[in-house]
């Protein structure tokens, strides 16, 4: 079943086709599953990853 995670600081929110893979992202790129908030994601909702992040900044070179 697909699962999102929401970061707990940031609100960053990542979608996964299973709670598997999110446990693993957030434990090798998220900083440990504590910092995550898991919630199952309804079956309409996950036909399509959707990764979402906050805006960077970006230097622009003259």
């Amino acid at each position: 079943m697909a699962c999102k995670i929401t970061h707990r600081v940031n609100d960053q929110e990542i979608r996964f086709a299973n709670r598997d893979a999110a446990e693993r992202y957030a434990e090798i790129m998220g900083g440990g599953v504590d910092n995550w908030h898991f919630t199952i994601v309804p079956s309409s909702e996950s036909q399509w990853a959707v990764v979402t992040e906050s805006a960077r900044p970006q230097r622009v070179q003259s």
